[in-house]
């Protein structure tokens, strides 16, 4: 291969993404989903005890890949905080790598190390879904991984390239069969440039993605396949209504969500985000016009996929922030983003470089990075609870109940010495609560003040009142004489 200046501004730029990527790890500080951003940390508990598990707890849905990764640097460095930052890093780098190896493929060395500035630094969204290890991150490095390989299948074809994309088509179905977005596309995009000679050429590639697939295929045949018969996101939605109510959230809401957030007035950063794109937008389509018609079926077919996928499933059905449900979208977003600055420079280059600008500064402003407001936010939280847990210790406290959201991740920052139990039953995935049994246990209740008192008068106790935070918390003088029947008499009046 021939390393020629676009080449080492590629490794550069790849050096600059995992910087970026770094410090939204180090120094350390909560997640902004941090107690979903813990389960792949106690799922690894459960690895090094010997335990082989498909799939994250809370459904079939995700694989348990983060699992393996977070307990083997947990054996390295010993389990905490860092060992899941790795953990998530991890995916990062090969996001990135994977990213960029496409992109090379598609568009050449020149216009690739455009398009990575994209992938470097994506809209805050996709950023915010990917970089905590609750399984996304692995979702989006195999669909990256697998549109790469489809690109060599298309452009040579060699029976490493054919049986690399199966293996990839294989392992990302286990990550998630939400990688379907993007691994059905790639094989209609290979098959629309090999034409009846992909099936010949397939071949070796079925064994390589039944090897891939093998977790996924272990985690169910023995449980009769779960990940279809109570996967609730793998069901197609309830009615023709429901697709078309699907549609219109997604048009509507979650497309221009996943790009630019919410609208706020005119002059904000997510209107300048828009204005960029559209920019942006009109290059591209100018240069489909002159070339470019290859990458512009990929990327249509990404789009139908996304689209169809969502609309007709269960999962698109789910209101609210979800836009990590559609993020493979925007794996393919460099791509166009390149070629349109691309077109742009020729015609106006003043304009080119403020698109890019545009888009790629007030991405960099809103993420967590050290120095932001919202790290600021986010380390003061882990200086609180910090204090919280020497507090929990000091008062031999053994159970802290509340909002799952509020207090799961104790479990992990325990290493579960202390449960951390949700007032949802269905979210405690690995019955901390149940397994205090009916014996007698020190408790505190954390969350809103009202919601806190309501649950220290239904269980008449008496005790001391502090805060973690913006959190009020309340600490019995005396232990509860049977777990079971406090969990019982709390969730009682609990939302």
């Amino acid at each position: 291969m021939r390393f020629d200046r676009w080449s080492w501004l590629m490794v550069a730029l790849f050096a600059i993404g995992m910087l970026v990527r770094a410090a939204l790890y180090f120094p350390l500080a909560m997640y902004q989903i941090d107690s979903d951003a813990v389960i792949a940390g106690l799922c690894a508990f459960r690895v090094a005890d010997g335990h082989l598990p498909a799939f994250i707890p809370g459904g079939t849905r995700i694989s348990a890949a983060s699992c393996y990764v977070a307990a083997a640097y947990f054996h390295l460095l010993g389990a905490g905080r860092v060992g899941l930052a790795l953990t998530g890093l991890t995916w990062g780098a090969l996001y990135l790598a994977f990213s960029l190896l496409f992109l090379r493929a598609t568009l050449g060395r020149k216009l690739a190390c455009l398009g990575f500035v994209f992938a470097i630094v994506p809209p805050e969204q996709f950023m915010t879904v990917t970089y905590a290890p609750w399984g996304y991150g692995e979702i989006m490095a195999s669909c990256a991984a697998t549109l790469w390989l489809a690109a060599l299948w298309r452009n040579g074809g060699a029976l490493g390239q054919r049986v690399a994309f199966g293996f990839s088509v294989g392992l990302g179905l286990w990550f998630s069969i939400q990688t379907l977005m993007i691994a059905l596309p790639a094989i209609a995009w290979i098959a629309l440039k090999r034409g009846r000679a992909v099936l010949r050429e397939a071949i070796p590639a079925l064994p390589a993605a039944v090897v891939g697939f093998l977790p996924y295929l272990l985690g169910n045949v023995t449980h009769g396949f779960p990940s279809l018969t109570q996967n609730w996101a793998s069901r197609a939605a309830s009615s023709w209504g429901q697709v078309w109510d699907n549609f219109a959230w997604l048009t509507t809401y979650l497309l221009p969500k996943l790009f630019i957030r919410e609208y706020a007035g005119w002059w904000s950063l997510p209107a300048l985000l828009a204005l960029a794109y559209l920019v942006v937008a009109v290059g591209f389509v100018i240069a489909l016009r002159a070339r470019g018609r290859e990458l512009g079926s990929l990327l249509l077919l990404v789009l139908a996929a996304v689209v169809l996928t969502f609309s007709f499933s269960n999962a698109g059905t789910v209101r609210g922030w979800t836009v990590r449900y559609i993020a493979p979208l925007y794996i393919v977003a460099p791509v166009a983003c390149a070629i349109g600055v691309a077109a742009l420079w020729r015609g106006a280059r003043w304009l080119a470089v403020a698109s890019v600008a545009a888009l790629v500064i007030p991405n960099l402003l809103l993420y967590g990075l050290p120095g932001s407001a919202l790290r600021a936010g986010l380390t003061a939280q882990m200086r609180d609870d910090e204090r919280f847990r020497a507090l929990l210790n000091q008062r031999g406290i053994r159970m802290v109940y509340g909002n799952y959201v509020w207090v799961y991740h104790l479990n992990f920052d325990t290493d579960e010495r202390v449960a951390g139990v949700p007032f949802d039953a269905p979210f405690d995935y690995y019955d901390y609560g149940g397994r205090l049994g009916a014996a007698p246990v020190r408790w505190a209740a954390e969350g809103g003040k009202d919601e806190v008192l309501q649950w220290v008068r239904v269980t008449g106790t008496r005790g001391t009142a502090t805060t973690n935070g913006d959190l009020f918390v309340f600490i019995p003088n005396q232990p509860a004489p049977n777990a079971a029947q406090l969990l019982a008499t709390l969730r009682s009046v609990s939302h």
